[in-house]
Parts: C-alpha cells; structure tokens; sequence
C-alpha cells in the first residue's frame, strides 16, 4: 500500500502542478490585459491612486485574492485531513481548483477573473494535505527524500505547466478561441489537468492516515492549529523563516513576468517557457540533488545556503542583461527555493508528532499563503509607483531577514549538539 500511496501521490501533485504551472506565469500578463478595459469601480481606484502602471496593481491583486483565500482555508483543511483522513480532502480541494480554472478560462471579465481565483483559494490545500499524506508513509530518516521527490513531481509540473502554457497561449487555436469566443485555452487545459488529479486519488490513492492517529486527534481539543505549532521549540523560529522567505519569492513571482515584459518584451510564451527552466531546475534538485545533498550536509545549512543562493539571485535578475547573464541568474533562485523549502518542511515534520502532521503542513501552508499574499502585493505595488527593479530590491531585504533567523537555528542546533556530546 505504502508504494501504491507513494505513486498515487506523485502522480496527483504532478498532473495538478501541471495545470497549477500553465496559470501562474500568465495569470499577471492575462488579469493585466483584461484591466485594460476597466470596469467604473476599477477606473475610481485607477483615479484615487494615480497609479504609473495600473495594470501591475490589478494584475497582483489577481495573484492576492488566491492566497489570501488559501491563507483562510488551508489550515482547517489540513486539521481536517487529520480528523476525517487525507483523501476526502484532496479529492474536494483538487475539484475546487478545476472548477476555478474552467471559470477563469470562460470569462473575459475581471470581476469573474477574482471570483475564480478566490473559489481556486477557499479550496486550495491540496499540496498541504498531500505533504502531510507523504510524511504518513514515510519514515523520520526518509522525510527530507520523501518530501524532496514531491518537491520534484512539483517541479517537474513547473517544468511542462509553464511551457505548455508558452505554447497554448501562442497556438493557432488558442487564439481563435479566445478571439472568436473569449475563451482561454490554457486555463480550460489546467481545469482538465485537475480534475485528472481529483479522479485518480478517488480511484487509486488509499487512505494514508491511520484509524488510531485520527482517533488520537479527534479526542484532543486544541485551538487554532497555527498556535499550536509556534508551542512547539524551534517552530517560531521555522514559521519565521517560511514567511519570510515566502514573501521574498513571492515578490519574484508577482513581478518577474512584468519584469521580463517591460525589460526585454518578453509575452506569455517566453514568459511561460523562463518559468518552465525555473521548474526543470527545481526538478533537478528535489529529484535527483536532494537525495545527495541531504546525506553531506545537514538540513539546517542547506536551509542558509538556500537562502544564500536566494539573495544572489533577486540582487542580480533586474539588473542583470539578456541573454546569458540574465538566464544564469534563474540558477539560484530555483535552487534556492528548492533547498529552502525541503528543508523547511523536513525540519518542521520532525519536530511534529504523527497525529498532527495534517495540522502542521495545513499551518505551514497557511503561513506560505500569507507569504504569498503579502509578496505579490508588495511586490506589484512597488512595481506601479517605482518600477520594476523595486520589488527584488525589497525582496533581498526580507530574504536578509531570513537568513538571519536560519542562522540563529543552526547556532541553536549546533550549541544542542554540542551539550549532548559532552554533558
């Protein structure tokens, strides 16, 4: 069962990421161009505001309402998924997201565009619960592998998501659906790649949580699952860390498609493709990497090289010129997110008793929303009143931050290994 879970798991984060990628690089160019025809309320924020560029603002508000959204829902899901088990949720979560997909695919009307994205939001806890399914199964000394090849199933969805997405956007097709009839291709295929993920956990996935660990949760009364992490030692620190770092990247992924727009022309197929080679080296490294550099090096240094690796590349990607220079610096932002989050997740799942593995990666994931709802916002706001370099400016500043925190836990985690060497 644990082999046929393990497949089944995969494969579902696949196929969903695959649809998840197809939105995410075009989202902002997609809410941008419908802004341009603004309803009266949109025109009165254009006017209160004064913005320079009113289409960033719209286009990170797009980007916002999901996560603020999945920022609400995803830490009752995951406690949820303790209580009830794993599978029911994934299931109701993965066809939340391919019903707003088809929304979006279906309107030509921003209004209809945030609706999507909020139902997309309220049901969006799916890769919490599948990380909690994935730490059902496997062991404390095989999390960092287990969670890291489904950090590359994700990956690899990143991969084929945004370059399928370069493609649909710019096939012969996909532009007579949506200038025949105001239909978007790749949104209608994202909707098919979820709904393809809902129907094999209904028919292939078995239930990963045990009858015993959902017996333990549903006879303990706790509070807010979030307040429960923080009481546990070194978690504040962890949770610090995911936020801060969330919301550095997200400022790279609200702004770097209208960064590469305004700075190179770059349209929804190059876009889709750049974010395709993010996906196909964060695959490389949770795939294959993850599994060597994990046995060398502790999870608590490969968290600070991450976020090491993080700031060189939000320092150099406004600055640095087409082609080469500009590509090399995608390098460490995949890797850097990829090293941070594994062991991000690995480090919090240890800490964590089985029971309550849905309630962490629900809160984790929760924490990330918010991260990601602060991001973009920041981020396409500092982009409409003073252009595209300051949203990565910004972001090194949070990610400083981080690397801070990160290192305060190494030193707290070297100092107990110290004391338990010679009490």
């Amino acid at each position: 069962m644990k082999y046929r879970a393990k497949f089944t798991l995969l494969f579902t984060v696949f196929i969903d990421l695959l649809g998840f990628g197809i939105v995410i690089p075009i989202l902002p160019l997609y809410a941008k161009n419908i802004s341009d025809n603004p309803s009266p309320w949109m025109v009165g924020i254009n006017e209160w505001f004064s913005f320079s560029n009113p289409g960033a603002f719209w286009a990170g508000l797009a980007m916002v309402s999901y996560t603020l959204m999945q920022f609400i829902a995803t830490p009752i899901l995951g406690r949820w998924s303790d209580k009830i088990g794993r599978r029911p949720l994934l299931y109701i979560s993965l066809m939340g997201s391919a019903l707003g997909y088809l929304v979006l695919g279906l309107t030509m009307r921003y209004e209809w565009v945030i609706a999507a994205r909020i139902l997309d939001g309220l049901t969006g806890g799916n890769i919490a619960v599948a990380q909690a399914a994935m730490a059902d199964i496997s062991t404390p000394e095989d999390r960092s592998k287990s969670l890291g090849m489904m950090g590359a199933a994700f990956g690899m969805g990143f991969v084929l998501g945004p370059a399928l997405a370069g493609i649909l956007s710019g096939s012969s097709w996909g532009n007579w659906l949506l200038d025949m009839h105001g239909i978007h291709l790749p949104f209608i295929v994202a909707s098919v790649m979820s709904l393809t993920a809902s129907v094999s956990v209904l028919f292939f996935l078995p239930e990963t949580l045990s009858e015993e660990n959902r017996k333990k949760t549903n006879s303990t009364k706790r509070g807010h699952a979030l307040l429960q992490v923080l009481k546990r030692p070194q978690m504040p620190t962890l949770i610090a860390i995911s936020l801060l770092t969330v919301t550095g990247f997200g400022m790279f992924e609200g702004s770097f498609s209208l960064m590469a727009n305004e700075r190179f022309g770059f349209g929804q197929r190059e876009v889709g493709y750049l974010f395709g080679v993010v996906g196909l080296l964060i695959a490389i490294y949770q795939g294959a990497m993850v599994r060597i550099v994990s046995a060398l090096i502790s999870e608590q240094k490969l968290l600070v090289l991450g976020l090491t690796f993080l700031i060189i590349a939000f320092i150099c990607l406004p600055v640095a010129p087409l082609y080469w220079p500009f590509y090399l610096c995608i390098i460490p932002a995949a890797w850097g997110s990829g090293m941070n989050n594994t062991s991000t997740f690995a480090l919090a799942s240890k800490l964590t008793p089985p029971e309550d593995q849905g309630s962490l990666f629900g809160a984790l994931g929760a924490v990330q929303s918010l991260g990601r709802i602060l991001g973009p916002a920041i981020g396409t706001l500092a982009f409409a009143q003073y252009g595209y370099r300051m949203p990565f400016h910004i972001a090194v500043g949070f990610i400083v931050l981080a690397l801070a925190a990160a290192l305060f836990l190494l030193s707290d985690s070297l100092n107990d290994s110290n004391k338990s060497q010679h009490p």
